[in-house]
């Protein structure tokens, strides 16, 4: 279980720092490895936040259906997580978007 605890967290986090911080990881991208057009850079962080997003719901849900485990603030921590999930993807959207014109 403790596994699962760590890899649910770091999936949790990284995607949280690519939706947000995804404009200034491509621009670092494009600048210190292959200079192609930053967009494309920003395409790709956002689609891999979304992919650890959804990684991190199947790995909350297995935990939820799991009837061994019993932590009283799981629930309420599964609910603020989609919330915060819910926006960030929200915005890393709106400014892949923004950014394809």
């Amino acid at each position: 279980m403790k596994k699962y605890h760590g890899i649910w967290m770091a999936s949790f986090l990284l995607a949280t720092i690519f939706s947000i911080g995804g404009q200034g990881i491509a621009y670092s991208l494009s600048k210190h490895f292959m200079p192609i057009m930053p967009v494309y850079y920003l395409t790709g962080v956002t689609i891999l936040g979304y992919l650890l997003y959804l990684q991190t719901a199947f790995l909350l849900f297995r935990l939820l259906k799991n009837k061994n485990f019993t932590c009283k603030y799981l629930k309420p921590i599964a609910v603020l997580l989609f919330i915060i999930a819910l926006h960030a993807s929200g915005w890393s959207f709106f400014v892949t978007a923004m950014w394809w014109g």
